[in-house]
């Protein structure tokens, strides 16, 4: 299964060569406050700029619908760009991944509920409240037909849509497959959020890869994910049975926890965080992180390994090879 075309959505904008030079270098996105009107507390988050996907947001079907789907129509669109197939390939699937959906629609929509009643809950507003929203304007934008999935889950939903999208090529559903993670930002999810212990930099975007069995660019060679696991500890249990890789694309954030496990598992391995540079996106996060190992790829093909931890005790793994 080779990765033919790759489009994102982050807050560095859309340009893979820009944004991807930012992230070998370290360089960190702008940081913006979200202020929850409840609390006062403030949040830093690394937002996306409406010009960036503007071009997305001017089709008639995304102008009522909300950043999250602007976010996944517009890197579904630079994936097909990317693989040089347009318009898009008949028979494509399309599997999308988020973890917390479009947020800011359903707090609005239940906002009207709470303050005035179940009769004042927006019909214009509800559309947009479902996990699979983006995934009904991604099929719409791009004409498919075939496959249409969602998955919901922790950061973990980027590689199992990965591993969705395989079983729907290999069985023959779909000749390509799409996969689209993203996350939009709202003052909710950091407030639901802040009962962690090390508070990341939230963040929104999207990420696409354009499937297909057949080509010249990176081939995804394995795909595996854990039960859920207990503790740290059981974690490194899991990623040490790993094979280690030259290079190894991590979840890192800095977490010593989970950092440590991954520089002292692979320390002879080069080391490669996005989160590091583009905030916390969850499912958009790890196929972000498949990404990046592409693009290495493109540039010195060898093997990667892409490490991910989810917020539930999980973990998965993908491993690329060019």
């Amino acid at each position: 299964m080779t990765i033919l075309g790759l489009g994102w959505v982050t807050p560095l904008g859309r340009d893979l060569a820009n944004v991807w030079a930012a992230i070998r270098a370290g360089e960190a996105a702008p940081i913006a406050q979200l202020e929850s009107p409840f609390t006062g507390h403030a949040f830093p988050v690394h937002r996306v700029d409406s010009t960036t996907v503007e071009d997305a947001a001017r089709q008639p079907r995304l102008r009522r619908s909300s950043l999250i789907s602007h976010f996944a129509v517009a890197a579904a669109l630079d994936a097909l760009r990317d693989s040089g197939l347009q318009p898009a390939p008949e028979r494509l699937g399309l599997v999308f991944a988020t973890t917390n959906g479009g947020v800011i629609y359903t707090r609005r929509f239940f906002e009207g509920v709470a303050k005035s009643g179940t009769h004042a809950g927006s019909p214009l507003l509800f559309p947009e409240t479902v996990y699979n929203a983006p995934a009904s304007h991604i099929a719409a934008a791009l004409g498919i037909t075939g496959e249409v999935e969602t998955l919901v889950n922790d950061a973990t939903a980027g590689i199992d849509a990965l591993a969705l999208a395989a079983n729907l090529l290999a069985t023959g559903a779909c000749d390509h497959c799409l996969v689209v993670a993203a996350e939009e930002a709202d003052w909710a999810i950091c407030e639901g959020y802040a009962t962690w212990k090390t508070r990341p930099v939230f963040a929104e975007g999207a990420c696409a890869l354009l499937l297909g069995g057949d080509g010249l660019g990176p081939a995804l060679a394995e795909i595996s994910r854990s039960a859920p696991l207990p503790s740290p500890a059981h974690v490194r249990t899991w990623l040490a049975a790993l094979p280690p890789e030259p290079l190894v694309v991590s979840s890192g954030m800095g977490d010593p926890r989970l950092d440590a496990i991954f520089t002292g598992l692979w320390p002879e391995s080069t080391h490669l965080a996005p989160k590091l540079t583009l905030g916390e996106a969850f499912a958009t996060s790890a196929l972000t992180q498949v990404a990046c190992a592409a693009l290495a790829l493109r540039e010195n093909p060898g093997r990667a390994l892409v490490a991910v931890t989810g917020l539930h005790g999980q973990a998965a793994a993908a491993q690329l090879e060019l």
